[in-house]
């Protein structure tokens, strides 16, 4: 099966093609284990040798590359081209047209499930035309690229490890329960969580009462465990389907991605992925350039707890709050049928708080700085404009209790935050402001806060150089301050995982990317009194 090579790999084959001699062709290192420079060279054929494979002395890094993005079945290898597998993964798209009757789709994929399904290591999706896509539409950057499909971005949008795909039809006829697969009842699905695959930026759709029979599967993982994630994804989806003819996915949701992105299902098998030995990686020479492949023996079968959220408790324990968190996607059965659970106050604020909005005093509070949602905000056009003017109201001669000056202090309100110490947070600086942008080494802090939360320069809150409370009063007597915080070089804004005690996930604001529950938000900076 011909190789198809994703930007570092396409950047390779222009960079380290070479004519060699006949001891560096044909198969020139077969090694077990993990796939790394060393193991390539210690198993080098006799007779070969880097410096004739790579002539430019960056052998290393070429061999690195090729471990990384060639050795493992890259997942578009699965049906052939990034398209087929958009459209899958939003419940469309060719496969799912052909019912799985047989035709030239379902008869490329049962070739690969008989040759390969079970016989290699394969990547999770990640795809060249995509890494075009994400960087054109200010879903990454230069510094961090990313080539995941919509709703499968495992860096910014899957804090919980958790994959899911749901299926709404069975074209073979005979039922999910047939084939020993439960079914599910579907709550709801918030359609601004997957604004890519239903193209809807707002809104809920509700699934009140009996709807069509749906089964969810998908697997979690601990971190450090993401070795087999792509053949994991491969069972949860294709191998499902042309298994067992699971297609269709849940009106205006993906069929398949991160459970962030996902409806809100009560219940959802748990599959997971084993290999029997090592893994074993073969790089060959045709005489212009290498590439690598692998064999592998993989074992696919229903975890050590079927149930995916009861996998997902046991694989967090401690982390009450990161539990918590997966309320909001598999809410556990019986929950759907909860007449509170579908009630307007109960739904907007998904079960966690007890007062709906805030009042925010005027004669203690600045008008709103910049906000989305009902406190919509736009800063000025003139971002320069709009950070001075930021800097002046921190700067505008607060007093503390001794009457001594300090900075004015920030506060962001969130009535769409589902954890209770984040719908009201009081940022309370300790140090000098960090420069603007405009001098050597400065930031903005207004994006920093909207949009980039990070602690360079001098925004380290274990530094001293600010603190965190979840009520004025705190903020004023410097008591009850939060814990725990960390930062992001990608697009999440303030607070990113910050929590009174521990990290707190999707509890952050962003006017560059989707994916949390600040939709609501508004900033704030107190006045002087």
């Amino acid at each position: 099966m011909a190789k198809i090579s994703n930007y570092a790999l396409v950047a390779y084959l222009a960079s380290g093609a070479t004519l060699t001699s006949a001891d560096c062709t044909g198969d020139i290192s077969t090694f077990s284990g993990e796939c790394t420079y060393e193991k390539f060279n210690n198993n080098l054929k006799t007779g070969c040798t880097t410096a004739e494979l790579y002539p430019n002395g960056d052998a290393e890094a070429q061999v690195e590359t090729l471990c990384r993005y060639d050795a493992p079945v890259q997942f578009v290898e699965i049906m052939g081209t990034y398209q087929r597998d958009r459209r899958y993964f939003k419940g469309s798209g060719p496969l799912v047209d052909e019912k799985v009757d047989g035709g030239y789709e379902s008869a490329r994929l049962e070739r690969f499930e008989e040759n390969m399904g079970s016989k290699a290591l394969i990547g999770f999706p990640d795809y060249a035309a995509r890494e075009v896509y994400n960087l054109g539409n200010g879903l990454a950057t230069e510094d961090n690229p990313n080539g995941y499909p919509a709703n499968m971005n495992l860096f910014a949008s899957c804090q919980l490890n958790t994959v899911m795909c749901c299926f709404t039809d069975d074209s073979n006829g005979d039922g999910f329960n047939a084939n020993g697969d439960d079914t599910t009842d579907v709550c709801r699905h918030d359609l601004h969580d997957s604004p890519q695959s239903n193209h809807i930026k707002r809104g809920f759709s509700f699934f009140p009462g009996t709807e069509t029979p749906t089964h969810c599967r998908g697997f979690t993982w601990k971190d450090g465990e993401e070795e087999l994630l792509g053949n994991m994804m491969y069972d949860i989806s294709y191998r499902t389907t042309i298994n067992k003819g699971y297609l269709e996915g849940i009106p205006g949701a993906p069929m398949c991605g991160c459970v962030e992105h996902m409806p809100t299902v009560e219940t959802a098998q748990c599959r997971t992925a084993t290999k029997t030995g090592d893994i074993q990686f073969t790089f060959t020479n045709d005489g212009v350039k290498v590439s690598a492949s692998n064999t592998a023996d993989i074992t696919y079968k229903d975890c050590d707890n079927r149930d995916l959220k009861g996998q997902f408790v046991a694989n967090n324990q401690g982390d009450e709050t990161k539990i918590a968190t997966m309320d909001d996607h598999l809410a556990g059965f019986g929950v759907c049928t909860n007449e509170d659970y579908l009630s307007e106050t109960e739904l907007y604020l998904r079960e966690r708080v007890s007062v709906r909005y805030h009042n925010v005093d005027p004669a203690v509070w600045s008008d709103i700085v910049v906000g989305e949602g009902i406190y919509f905000q736009p800063r000025d056009l003139d971002f320069k404009v709009a950070d001075d003017r930021f800097r002046q109201m921190i700067d505008a001669g607060c007093k503390d209790s001794d009457d001594n000056d300090r900075h004015c202090i920030i506060r962001r309100v969130c009535d769409s935050c589902t954890s209770e110490p984040h719908r009201d947070i009081y940022y309370k600086r300790l140090t000098a402001l960090p420069p603007p942008s405009t001098e050597s080494g400065g930031v903005n802090l207004l994006r920093l806060f909207m949009s980039y939360w990070n602690n360079k320069p001098a925004n380290d809150m274990a530094a001293g150089d600010f603190a965190l409370y979840s009520t004025y009063d705190d903020a004023l007597e410097g008591t009850n301050a939060w814990t725990y915080c960390n930062y992001s070089t990608s697009s999440y804004g303030f607070p990113h995982n910050c929590g009174p005690t521990g990290s707190v996930h999707s509890q952050w604001n962003s006017y560059a990317r989707s994916g949390a529950y600040a939709d609501h938000h508004a900033f704030y900076v107190e006045l002087p009194q």
